[in-house]
């Protein structure tokens, strides 16, 4: 820089403008003439400053005698320090007269006061004996002296700062004056014990070194004044190149580069303010930085200081380098003057260089930080902690023994104590300690900051600093032989830059710096290693998308990298493998070429913090001392693990290109799938030793991904694993009970270990298919779950969620083993939690449990073959039991049952107890039926009133003439709606009723018939109805006997009868004369009649047998077919729901009877129908799918991407389709992303013809015609990809969807229906305008049906989340996405039910976004953004993860709905579906419930409806 400049050293140091007259005589004719000629000038001074007469010297002759004398009385020795101090008082006073006036300069002669310049540089001149050092002074003089210095320091800054007369001549002179007192006091080495090099500022107070007093002092004001002369008086190229030489000299003291990193990073920060914007992260400096430079310094001054200070001191590397700091003038001159000291790099002094070279790279390193915009704090820890004016009681010196000399330090030892210290404790030569601190001490890393969207390109900061960094983090390293070659002059690989930028480093390729100790491992200056080689990595893993890299950059760099990734106890540096650990997080997911070389050393580090050292010290006596559970660490660990895992099955037989090739290193041939085992083990390993809960979730998310990347690559390879340890029953032998252990109330570790469905067959080396990696992913969270993350919140959530995914995988042999285990250890989790103490229970608890039912009934669904399972069934529904009822029937096999009707309700909680009805539920009506006939859109029926009455006959469809329905409420939970007629396709005239069953879990139609004989048997019942014919008379009936009849047998009249029997008289007995003609006449009558009848009966016989056969008027008849048969009465009736009980009010509740009629003439029952039918009986989530183009930043601009299909990447639609299948919004008949048109049945008449758009780049799914759908038995999913069309009319029109309106509805209105929602009246309906939308709204669909939808006030749906995944070109389109603006274009209608929403604005804590970026090796980038409460952020995708191209649909999709699980077990106000419903079917009960007596009822029951 300077090299055709002349160096002013040599005239400096040889300088003798301080030399008096004096000088030629003796000391003590100089020191008595000094004494006496100063006391008295310093008399006359004081004299006239206080009678304001002049001075008495008033001529220039005068006035140079006497600053000769002065000059000699600045130098002698400290027992005259009156005279001394007396000296400087005259100074002081004289160097006034440049300042602007005062009442102290009447003492300054005139001579000065006319022309000071000639005089102050004089003066400045002499001054300087005061800063020479008084060997052998006591400590008392030396501070005293140093307060002499100080006092002239202050008055040197101050005339620099307020004067306006000096000359250039002066300013010159002012800086060669500072140059020589820092070099006569900083030159030297410092004569000190080990032990005393790193003090307090009270220790330095009470040294016997002025160098030691005046070190920090004398270099802060040189730095500040050269920065006032740049800005006043810009110093000559020659001084510059002075300054930069003289600094050499210097490096040995810790204060020159704490001075240059202050006077840096103000100067940097400024630079940053002009050159990348006010916007621009700002440096945080402290406020002695802040101060250094002047406000109203022009910006390419500022350039100027900077680029001269940044290498004022030349390669700050060279500090790690006792061989070059050590062979200046005065060190070679202190070794010939020791007797003891031979080579001046072996002096005490420079044991200090490994933390000054440490300061350095930290100081390098925040300029770098401030460049990529990282923000930076004033929280400087690290230099806090190791700084000289602190105690530094935690850490450790170097030893005194010389770098060179040393023996290789204990790389271990950062981590922990060497495994090898046990076997070498019994040497008589004790090994040196450990030189630097422990790792928790060292790195201090707030949570990671991305850089600045607009930082500068890698490649210029680079050229700024890369030679020192290069350098620095290969300091001191063993190289292996391959890499200790020079290259040539001239070669390829010399630097690349002028040699005036760079004449102060060497060269920045070659690695054989030092020939003579690279074969030897010296970890002694690993503190500065690993900050360099950390910073290195920052820098690199700022490459932004489509960045170009030097070449030469890239090689040292991975040179660099791989010596920092060694974990061999020869070339481990534990501080150095931490700082690139810490810092490369992102280096495999930026686009770096060739960056997978290092993918085996980095999975071989990463081993080492996350396996290695747990398993090592997991019980050592000592774990409180080791450092391995430095949560920060591992968390990179596992970030960088994550970018690895679909690595070895994309790249699968590519070859790894070694870094190495010598004869000393045993080099392989390493592929991608032969690291598939090794990162299997990790991940594996790695779940088992973590404790911290948000690594727990983060490897969790990475186990997902192997897991179901692996099965989707063997599905589609066709490849089918076949376990060596099940036999070819194993499938039958799965619904055998095996097990002798029942579950337990209470469950530890040990009892978990006990149960015999806990030995599981699979061998480990069983990890390489998906088969058995299914099985040891599933054994592993269960047993964490059970024995350690039940009582973490979110470590239970995410394994709760990894096992639902789990179980929706397709692995070829299915693990039906494992699969009934897993649904035992589920249940055995839920008995845990609920068997907890009272005390333990709380609504993370309960979040747990609820999550756990949800994910019982996955698995279920899933494989509903387990239920046939007698142990697995029992198991479910104890578990069942025990959360709707609090206990369970049985807690042991041999304790006798506990019936329904003799236990107390007494659940954990409500939430508990609806999550075992979901569950149960569940188990009733889709495990093994799902999905149902009519596909997952739907688990409601799609028949309604509507559609069955179409079938009906008369005029049922009008409305004007009422609903033929009879509607009943059972339990006060279920409404049935009872048809009575016959369909058209029922021919059968048998009693018929057509139920429509609406509950809390949905919505379904059942005909149903009262048969007498089955349906498999040939004919219609009008068959068995039709009369048979009578059979034709047979006269052969055998013979007749005219047999008498008797009343009693014969054996009677042999009876001999008692007194009893005569007790009632004979009616002889009792007739008298007088009656005995009456008697008579009687019985006259009776013979008469019985004559009579005789005859009748003998002539009938004649006339019937003169009739031909059959005769018609008495011949048989069968009954006319019945057609009406109250079918109402009938099914209510065999189902026994009519009884008097039933009918009957509750006493003591506010309940209504069991069975209740509706009144069906309120035509707002119709409505409220619907609005149960509108509430779903799944959890819905709605995904908005964005394209970003590299730059973009305008929302119309990004939603004008999809339009077209050339608009897109290919990637992206096929991405689009692994979301879900395409649905058409008119026919659809689950949830569309907008409560306007999703849940509706869809009639023909209805649907309007329309051509689908073609060519589009997606956004055909706007929600407008199609848009992607997913579901399963708990959960629908829409997926939207908002068009501009959409966009562009919300800007013009508004949102005019259906808003809410405070407008009510009486029920005395007699069927007027609402138009708008209502939201105020305590009883009221919210209700849609009979109108769809109107066209500006959202979703402009076409005209269906009309929906009414809505709830009462009572009813919450919970958090309306906004969940969007935006593809991204350009990764650093992150930072800009402007999430605010697409709220409009993404509005569900649900909006206006969430009790946090807000119309004008909504909180970002309910946005959550998936940024996606396609990385050029077919990976893909995820970076995840939403902020999180309690509850973390879902997976299985984690921020930074790289997934597979054939994963990556599935994972978004699975993170899509967790989220939204998440946030619905957060929210308070949150409730499940059913429970919706259940409210709403009460709400209807207590608005339309006929109340009647059981006579009104039974009357209501037998008459007829209006058909």
């Amino acid at each position: 820089m300077y090299s055709e400049w002349a160096s002013l050293q040599d005239e400096i140091q040889c300088d003798k403008a301080n030399q008096s007259v004096l000088h030629k005589f003796p000391p003590v004719v100089g020191t008595t003439v000094a004494t006496s000629v100063v006391r008295h000038i310093a008399l006359s001074l004081s004299i006239a400053a206080n009678s304001s007469e002049p001075c008495q010297l008033d001529s220039d002759k005068e006035v140079k005698w006497a600053m000769e004398v002065l000059c000699y009385g600045l130098g002698l020795p400290l027992m005259e320090l009156d005279t001394i101090k007396e000296c400087v008082n005259v100074y002081c006073i004289w160097l006034s007269a440049c300042l602007p006036p005062s009442p102290h300069q009447n003492s300054v002669p005139q001579p000065i006061k006319d022309d000071p310049n000639p005089y102050i540089q004089d003066m400045i001149h002499h001054l300087l004996n005061l800063f020479v050092p008084r060997p052998g002074s006591d400590v008392d003089s030396v501070r005293k002296q140093a307060v002499f210095c100080h006092r002239v320091l202050r008055q040197i800054q101050a005339i620099t700062k307020e004067s306006t007369i000096l000359s250039r001549e002066s300013w010159e002179t002012l800086l060669k004056f500072l140059l020589a007192a820092n070099d006569s006091l900083l030159s030297p080495p410092l004569e000190k014990d080990e032990s005393t090099i790193c003090r307090t500022k009270e220790q330095l107070n009470n040294s016997d070194d002025i160098g030691d007093q005046l070190c920090e002092r004398v270099l802060s004001v040189l730095f500040e004044i050269w920065l006032l002369a740049c800005y006043k008086c810009f110093p000559s190229p020659s001084l510059w190149k002075t300054f930069r030489a003289m600094c050499i000299s210097w490096r040995h003291h810790e204060s020159l580069v704490v001075q240059w990193h202050k006077v840096n990073h103000a100067l940097t920060s400024n630079v940053l303010n002009f050159t990348q914007g006010p916007e621009y992260p700002k440096l945080t400096l402290a406020d002695d930085e802040a101060q250094l430079i002047p406000t109203s310094m022009t910006y390419d001054c500022i350039a100027q200081c900077w680029f001269r200070f940044l290498h004022i001191i030349q390669n700050p590397v060279d500090l790690s380098r006792p061989e070059i700091i050590g062979k200046t003038h005065k060190f070679m001159q202190a070794a010939m003057n020791s007797e003891t000291l031979v080579d001046p790099t072996q002096h005490e002094c420079l044991s200090k260089l490994p933390l000054i070279f440490y300061k350095a790279m930290k100081g390098v390193s925040v300029m770098v930080n401030a460049f990529l915009g990282i923000p930076q704090t004033q929280n400087r820890y690290e230099e806090q902690l190791i700084s000289s004016s602190s105690s530094n009681s935690k850490l450790t010196l170097p030893p005194s023994t010389p770098p060179g000399q040393r023996k290789s330090s204990r790389p271990m030892s950062v981590f922990s104590s060497s495994n090898k210290g046990a076997k070498t404790a019994n040497t008589s030569a004790p090994q040196p300690k450990a030189n630097t601190p422990m790792l928790s001490s060292l790195i201090f890393h707030e949570p990671r900051q991305s850089p600045a969207p607009n930082r500068p390109k890698c490649d210029s900061i680079l050229h700024l600093f890369g030679a020192w960094l290069f350098d620095a983090a290969l300091a001191r390293v063993k190289f292996h032989n391959c890499h200790k070659m020079v290259p040539e002059q001239g070669s390829v690989h010399s630097d690349r830059r002028s040699s005036s930028l760079t004449d102060s480093r060497r060269n920045s390729v070659s690695m054989d710096y030092h020939s003579e100790t690279s074969g030897v491992c010296d970890n002694t200056y690993e503190m500065g290693r690993a900050e360099a080689l950390g910073t290195l990595c920052r820098i690199f893993c700022a490459h932004k998308t489509g960045e170009t890299i030097l070449p030469v950059y890239y090689s040292r760099f991975y040179m660099a990298m791989y010596y920092g990734l060694q974990t061999s106890e020869e070339y481990l540096s534990g501080q150095v493998l931490a700082s690139v650990l810490f810092n490369s997080c992102d280096i495999l997911r930026v686009d770096l070429d060739g960056v997978l070389m290092l993918l085996p050393h980095i999975l071989e580090a990463i081993q080492l913090v996350l396996n290695d050292l747990p398993n090592k010290y997991k019980t050592n006596e000592m774990t409180s001392i080791i450092e391995y559970k430095n949560v920060e660490l591992q968390r990179a660990c596992v970030n960088l693990l994550l970018t690895t895992l679909c690595l070895p099955l994309h790249f699968k037989d590519l070859t790894i290109r070694d870094i190495v090739s010598s004869t000393d290193t045993d080099v392989q041939l390493i592929t991608f799938i032969s690291l598939k085992k090794k990162i299997i083990d990790l991940m594996i390993g790695a779940l088992r030793n973590t404790t911290d809960p948000t690594n727990t979730q983060m490897l969790l998310g990475g186990l997902m991904l192997l897991v179901e990347d692996m099965a989707v690559c063997e599905a589609a390879e066709q490849t089918t694993f076949q376990p060596q340890d099940l036999s070819l029953d194993s499938e039958n032998a799965v619904f055998s009970d095996t097990s002798n252990t029942s579950l337990k109330t209470s469950s530890s570790e040990s009892s978990f270990k006990d149960g015999s469905y806990h030995r599981l067959g699979n061998p480990a080396n069983d990890l390489d298919s998906a088969h058995g990696l299914f099985g040891e992913a599933v054994t592993l969270i269960c047993h964490r779950l059970l024995s350690q993350w039940k009582t973490e919140l979110n470590s239970a959530l995410a394994a709760m969620e990894i096992l639902a995914g789990l179980a929706k995988l397709a692995i070829s042999p299915p693990n039906l083993l494992m699969c009934k285990c897993t649904v035992k250890w589920i249940c055995e989790f839920i008995v845990q939690q609920c068997n907890r103490p009272a005390p333990a229970h709380s609504k993370d608890l309960h979040s747990t449990i609820v999550a756990a039912f949800r994910c019982l009934s996955l698995w279920l669904v899933e494989h509903p073959r387990l239920l046939y399972d007698k142990e697995c069934l029992h198991v479910v529904l104890e578990v069942v039991e025990l959360g709707i009822s609090g206990s369970k029937s049985q807690n042991r096999a041999s304790d006798p049952p506990k019936y329904k009707q003799d236990k107390q309700r007494q659940p954990a909680s409500k939430r508990v107890q609806e999550a075992a009805e979901g569950l149960l539920t569940c188990i009733i009506q889709h495990v093994g039926a799902f999905p149902p006939p009519c596909g997952p859109e739907s688990l409601f029926s799609l028949l309604d009133e509507k559609s069955l009455l179409k079938y009906t006959k008369g005029n049922s469809c009008i409305p004007e003439h009422g609903t033929p329905f009879r509607y009943y409420v059972l339990e006060n939970a279920i409404i049935v709606g009872l048809l009575e007629q016959p369909l058209g396709n029922i021919e059968d005239l048998l009693p018929t009723v057509t139920a429509l069953i609406r509950g809390p879990f949905g919505r379904h139609a059942w005909v149903m018939q009262l048969r007498h004989s089955p349906r498999v048997k040939r004919g219609t019942s009008k068959s068995h109805l039709a009369d048979p014919g009578r059979p034709m008379p047979v006269d052969s009936v055998g013979f007749r006997h005219a047999a008498k009849p008797r009343n009693f047998p014969e054996a009677v009249d042999k009876v001999t009868p008692t007194k009893a029997e005569k007790s009632i008289p004979t009616l002889e007995s009792l007739v008298t004369d007088e009656k005995r003609p009456k008697l008579n006449k009687l019985k006259s009558f009776i013979e008469k009649q019985a004559q009579f009848e005789a005859q009748v009966s003998q002539k009938k016989q004649q006339e019937m047998k003169s009739m031909p056969f059959p005769n018609k008027d008495t011949e048989c008849k069968p009954p006319k077919i019945t057609e009406e048969f109250q079918a109402a009465r009938l099914f209510l009736s065999h189902y026994g729901f009519l009884s008097l009980e039933a009918l009957k009010e509750q006493t003591n509740t506010s309940l209504p009877p069991s069975l209740v009629t509706l009144d069906t003439t309120n035509p707002g029952l119709t409505n409220d129908l619907e609005m149960l039918d509108a509430i779903t009986a799944r959890d819905n989530d709605t995904v908005h799918v964005f394209y970003v183009k590299s730059g973009q930043r305008s929302a119309a601009d990004i939603l004008r991407n999809v339009g077209f299909q050339r608009g897109v990447q290919a990637q992206f639609l096929e991405f689009l389709h692994s979301l879900g299948w395409p649905v058409d919004v008119q026919k659809h008949a689950g949830w569309t992303g907008h409560i306007s048109t999703s849940w509706k049945i869809s009639q023909p008449e209805d649907i309007q013809d329309r051509a689908p758009r073609m060519g589009t780049g997606g956004s055909i799914y706007d929600g407008q015609q199609q848009v992607l759908y997913w579901a399963d038995v708990s959960s629908e999913v829409a997926f939207i990809v908002p068009s501009l069309e959409n966009f562009n009319r919300l800007q013009n029109d508004g949102d005019k969807s259906p808003q809410v309106s405070a407008s009510t509805v009486s029920e005395g209105q007699g069927g007027a229906k609402p138009t708008t929602l209502s939201l105020e009246r305590p009883l009221g309906e919210l209700r849609v305008s009979k109108g769809t939308d109107s066209p500006s709204s959202p979703h402009d669909a076409p005209v269906f049906r009309a929906r009414r939808f809505g709830r009462s006030s009572t009813v919450t749906i919970g958090p309306d989340t906004k969940i969007f995944v935006v593809w991204l070109e350009n990764f650093e389109d992150h930072e800009n996405f402007p999430t605010g603006d697409f709220l409009s274009v993404t509005s569900t209608g649900l909006d206006q039910y969430t009790p946090t929403s807000s119309s004008s604005m909504r909180q970002e804590k309910d946005i959550f976004v998936i940024f996606i970026h396609a990385l050029q090796n077919g990976l893909f980038r995820i970076h995840m953004e939403g902020q999180t409460g309690r509850i973390s952020m879902a997976i299985p995708l984690v921020d930074g993860m790289v997934v597979s191209r054939r994963t990556l649909g599935s994972m978004v999709r699975q993170t899509a709905i967790n989220i939204g699980r998440r946030k619905r077990l957060e929210s308070d106000s949150y409730q499940p579906p059913h429970v919706r419903r259940k409210i709403k079917i009460q709400e209807i009960v207590d608005k339309y419930h006929l109340k009647m007596t059981e006579s009104e009822f039974y009357t209501a029951l037998f008459q007829d409806v209006h058909k």
